[in-house]
């Protein structure tokens, strides 16, 4: 965290981080570092990601991985299950959601594989994975993530590397939550990048939860401050999508907000313990 930047003294928890395995994250992180247009605050790895949290303030990183093809699925599930299985539980600062791609065989049965695998929840990126969220062919794997309980974290609205049209907005996820009012959604980017005018008329109050990532520094912190306002910061989780941006520099226009200590201690990190348990 910057020098001259307040310490919050409550546990934070980023909530939106890109974690990659050692030997892949090299050359992933220079592919996307090039695609992107700016460096990465770390390297990508697991183990830079807790030192650089470590010095952000940030007691545990929750990362979101994203299968870009039904092949990826089922050996990047293994390599986070085995993460999981052997980290050591009480001092870890890294955890992982599952990966899923709508096109994976018996998506909805391998749903059930993922919760008791010990997973609490799945990312889905509609425009690396190509769907929208009320396709009829996902219907089934909506509806058992909300039997089972696993949160479905979507990227939300606009996407750096891809152009309109998108293939998801917050409308949409207002009706994917209204079809399924018993699932779990945490949407990024406030909900949508770049459609924050629109999660104003659609998102803000109805019962989802929205993270930061990508929004301070991309959009008016005075807006940011009415939403997390008027949306309530119980369904606000702090997120910084490092190593895309650094977790510092988030982190500290975060606390620059003219919140109170409860609706920060709430955003980073009591909103993520009631979300994932």
């Amino acid at each position: 965290m910057k020098k001259d930047a307040p310490h919050p003294d409550f546990p934070v928890i980023d909530a939106h981080v890109h974690l990659y395995p050692d030997a892949l994250a090299p050359k992933v992180t220079s592919a996307l570092s090039a695609r992107f247009g700016n460096a990465p605050a770390f390297d990508g790895t697991v183990d830079a990601c807790a030192a650089h949290a470590g010095e952000c303030g940030i007691s545990l990183s929750i990362n979101l991985p994203v299968a870009t093809t039904p092949d990826h699925v089922g050996h990047t599930n293994a390599f986070w299950s085995e993460y999981a299985s052997k980290k050591p539980v009480a001092s870890s600062a890294v955890m992982s959601l599952a990966a899923l791609h709508p096109q994976t065989p018996d998506a909805a049965g391998m749903v059930g594989e993922i919760a008791r695998a010990g997973f609490c929840g799945i990312k889905f990126h509609p425009e690396y994975q190509r769907f929208r969220f009320n396709d009829s062919c996902m219907d089934d794997v909506w509806a058992a993530m909300a039997e089972t309980g696993l949160v479905a974290y979507l990227h939300a609205g606009g996407e750096r590397v891809f152009s309109a049209p998108f293939h998801s907005s917050p409308s949409e996820i207002l009706d994917l939550h209204r079809r399924f009012p018993k699932l779990k959604i945490a949407a990024a980017h406030l909900g949508g990048f770049g459609m924050w005018d629109e999660v104003e008329e659609t998102l803000v109050s109805e019962d989802v939860f929205l993270d930061l990532s990508h929004t301070f520094f991309w959009m008016p912190h005075e807006q940011i401050f009415r939403m997390i306002r008027m949306h309530g910061p119980e369904r606000i989780l702090f997120g910084s999508d490092a190593p895309w941006q650094d977790p510092a520099d988030v982190l500290s226009a975060f606390l620059g907000l003219p919140l109170t200590e409860k609706e920060r201690r709430t955003v980073c990190c009591e909103t993520a313990n009631e979300l994932f348990g």
